[in-house]
């Protein structure tokens, strides 16, 4: 599912900005992008991610903005060092110049430049606000999935129906087709009436799509039900959309109706939009 989260956060070393974007994707793909400072947090951020989302494309932007550096000059430090250098000077008939002195030691500290434990404590908290707030975004475009989800599989349960009501067809017109196929080669009255039933009764079972019926209802009452549940229920959707699948695929070459042949095309086209939208959910 998509889903965009923005946070920004104040720490002792300046303030950090943290942008989480989240797309549709089977599996959970992680990415971070972070200052070099800041990359020690990268596996903190990824085990935040992992507590919150399980699908989807989840890509981490973290910027930094550090205050400038105090700059103090350690003049007591850069005499000595003058003093110490003055000898090695007068012997190569040179001077001590300031160059020399900065070359020589740290007289004017910089301070530190990475991020200290505090900063980085302060961008994972910043983190994990931002991923909040792309969880409340998912979530809500998750309510209006489920809606249009409830809607389609309404839709396929009518089609189920117009199914069940052509059923009993089945073995009326299995009959018929065996009657015009005998007349066809001229044995309809050579043909003993009662072989005929028996053969009408075995081609008919093979025709039943009963069991399938059965299955199917029940697979998609389970979609309904695991729609209005909520809660990570991606791959349960996804495994309820391929036995779907499955038992409506059983149901069109079994039957031979072309009523239920009609319906079975229509039923596998809405299901297909079912299984797209299936894809976003986590």
């Amino acid at each position: 599912m998509t889903g965009y989260g923005r946070a920004t956060g104040e720490t002792p070393s300046g303030r950090v900005t943290v942008e989480v974007r989240s797309l549709n994707h089977r599996y959970l793909d992680m990415g971070v992008k972070a200052p070099r400072t800041a990359m020690v947090i990268d596996s903190e951020i990824r085990s935040l991610v992992r507590k919150k989302v399980s699908r989807g494309k989840v890509e981490i932007f973290v910027t930094l903005e550090e205050r400038p550096r105090e700059y103090a000059v350690d003049t007591e430090r850069a005499l000595e060092m003058a003093k110490a250098l003055e000898g090695v000077a007068r012997a190569l008939g040179d001077t001590v110049r300031l160059e020399h002195l900065i070359m020589a030691g740290e007289i004017v500290p910089q301070g530190e430049s990475e991020f200290g434990e505090d900063s980085l404590a302060s961008i994972v908290d910043t983190a994990d606000m931002a991923l909040d707030s792309m969880v409340e975004h998912r979530l809500r475009e998750g309510a209006s999935l489920a809606v249009d989800l409830t809607v389609r599989i309404d839709d396929l349960s009518r089609l189920v129906e117009k199914v069940g009501e052509a059923a009993p067809k089945v073995t009326e017109r299995t009959r018929q087709n065996m009657q015009q196929f005998l007349d066809a080669l001229d044995l309809g009255e050579k043909v003993d009436p009662t072989r005929l039933e028996v053969e009408v009764a075995l081609a008919a079972q093979r025709s039943d799509i009963a069991e399938e019926m059965t299955r199917l209802r029940t697979h998609m009452d389970a979609f309904k039900e695991a729609v209005a549940a909520g809660g990570v229920i991606g791959r349960r959707l996804d495994f309820l959309v391929q036995e779907i699948q499955r038992e409506i695929n059983t149901i069109g070459s079994k039957s031979g109706l072309p009523e239920i042949s009609e319906v079975v095309v229509g039923f596998k086209t809405d299901l297909e939009k079912v299984r797209e939208q299936v894809q976003n959910i986590e």
